[in-house]
């Protein structure tokens, strides 16, 4: 054993100091072309044009995860995708950059000779080399309760169950679309996108998203619009009751009602689009909001508006996942073209206004930028619960996604609930099990309007996986009443492990480690990632 333990690191220590790649010594596929330029290490580097670039004989000396710095240069932001012996590992983001930099990504490396390549999402960057680097994962060391102080009974159900299930379990889902079909105050089972999912699988999913699409902007008022959001609201609420989670999004339309639109310009494509620029609800050169400009008043009409259908479950008992301003650092949304400062200030208006003026205590607030954005776009770990991303593979492309997972577990020091808010293809449960990235939720686009998301994976594949003991179907879910009403007491012999924390109903770690001196109230037990509500009589 001794043996064994010196050659395992002699051979780190020989790779400690990394393994360099050039491009121009890759494959290339594709238009990426090899540039002759002295600036650049090796005296070339490669144009991805509309190509890719492999890396072969990427040579490592055990099993486990390692960074992937790659050097490049980009005239403006782009995503391309990182493949690790012929499975996507995960998307990468390309800010715009003149000189070299390095922008980094963590994979799994077999043991021995491994490829890895940079696959065309959408091009147009520049590589000089990638450098491989062993890497050292961190532990989750996730806060016990949600960012809302006071959050309802039922918020904290629901916090409590993403918690206790992260990291072993992830939780199906779905986007629902389409709401013409679909009868108002009816069961959920019966909308489309719902039912695609149980016909494919032979099992419901345990996450049904909506979206406040037509809750705003100058046609909100229109009775079509109006009803479509009264079903969204009616499909939050028949999911709670049936034991299920309602996850919400919001494509925000143009606050002053001027454009049908959420995307800009550059996105819209032959769609309309929003020239609304929300960087005018500032006072100017600073990130102070001016309450008397055109701009901050219509964010704040429309913030309130949202507000009051969240009010309108939190009356019903209802919880709900919330995330804001979607898809942060991607140029295609109004709310994400301006600086990063800018838009976290706008995300901590959106919260502050809801939770504190508004009174909204029953959402889990989710945090969703893209990839490498996820620094700069932050608007603080106190305003939301989950960090998530959107990823969409290739039709049957069942990858894990592990890359991004242990690049937001790296970024926010294990301290965040990591969630796949958005995806195409389904992540097959062995692959997320393998790179250690079980992600607490995924959640196909919808199947309806032509969409087709939930067809992107094959039915043998949903079956197996709805199938299996680590993914969360509607079918397992516990049921909100029980969850929120059974509080184990004192007296109930109810004894944790002998290392734990106590926390206040709040979150505030109270020093204490002994039940003995334990006050009378609602406590929170914390053992490793798990927590536990208790009441001591």
């Amino acid at each position: 054993m001794k043996k064994l333990m010196i050659s395992f690191a002699l051979a780190f220590a020989t790779f400690a100091n990394s393994a360099v790649y050039e491009a121009e010594n890759g494959t290339l596929s594709g238009t990426a072309t090899v540039v002759t330029n002295q600036g650049a290490s090796g005296g070339a580097y490669v144009d991805q044009k509309e190509g890719d670039i492999t890396f072969g004989g990427v040579d490592v000396p055990v099993n486990g995860k390692y960074t992937v710095k790659i050097f490049y240069k980009a005239s403006d932001s782009k995503i391309n995708i990182l493949s690790v012996n012929g499975a996507t590992a995960g998307e990468v983001s390309f800010s715009p950059v003149s000189d070299w930099t390095a922008v980094e990504s963590i994979v799994n490396l077999k043991e021995g000779t491994n490829t890895i390549a940079i696959v065309k999402s959408w091009g147009w960057i520049s590589v000089d080399y990638i450098e491989v680097i062993p890497y050292e994962s961190i532990p989750f060391n996730i806060s016990p309760v949600p960012v809302t102080p006071g959050a309802t009974p039922a918020a904290h159900a629901l916090y409590n169950f993403l918690l206790n299930n992260f990291g072993t379990k992830t939780i199906s889902g779905i986007m629902t679309g389409d709401m013409t079909s679909y009868t108002m105050g009816g069961d959920i089972k019966g909308h489309e996108d719902v039912d695609a999912v149980y016909k494919a699988s032979g099992k419901y999913p345990a996450l049904v998203g909506v979206d406040f699409l037509f809750a705003n902007g100058p046609k909100a008022n229109e009775s079509w619009y109006i009803e479509y959001t009264e079903k969204g609201i009616s499909i939050a609420k028949n999911t709670w009751e049936q034991g299920g989670i309602p996850a919400f999004t919001w494509h925000w339309k143009d606050p002053l009602d001027q454009k049908d639109a959420f995307y800009i310009k550059e996105a819209a494509g032959t769609n309309e689009y929003t020239d609304f620029d929300f960087s005018t609800a500032f006072v100017s050169g600073t990130l102070n909001w001016d309450i008397n400009s055109a701009a901050y008043k219509g964010i704040i009409d429309d913030i309130d508006h949202v507000a009051s259908y969240f009010l309108e479950l939190q009356e019903a008992g209802v919880a709900a996942i919330f995330r804001p301003l979607h898809e942060a650092g991607g140029r295609w949304f109004w709310w994400s073209i301006n600086s990063g400062e800018q838009y976290a200030a706008l995300y901590r208006l959106v919260y502050d206004r809801m939770v504190n003026h508004n009174g909204v205590k029953n959402l889990i607030w989710v945090y969703n930028p893209q990839g490498n954005t996820v620094e700069s776009f932050d608007p603080g770990a106190s305003y939301y619960d989950v960090l998530a991303i959107d990823i969409y593979n290739n039709p049957k492309d069942y990858s894990s996604n592990g890359s991004s997972f242990e690049q937001f577990k790296n970024y926010s020091k294990g301290e965040k609930i990591l969630a796949l808010s958005e995806n195409g293809p389904i992540p097959d449960v062995e692959n997320m099990a393998n790179d250690e990235a079980m992600w607490s939720w995924w959640m196909p686009w919808y199947n309806s309007w032509g969409s087709a998301f939930v067809a992107q994976t094959e039915n043998a594949v949903w079956k197996k996986n709805m199938e299996d003991e680590r993914i969360i179907t509607l079918e397992d879910m516990p049921g909100w009443a029980s969850e929120i009403t059974k509080i184990p007491t004192l007296k109930s012999g109810f004894i944790p492990s002998k290392e734990f924390k106590i926390y206040d109903i709040n979150g505030k770690y109270l020093g204490i480690n002994n039940l003995s001196k334990l006050p009378k109230g609602t406590f929170i037990i914390k053992q490793g990632n798990k927590s536990q509500v208790i009441r001591n009589k």
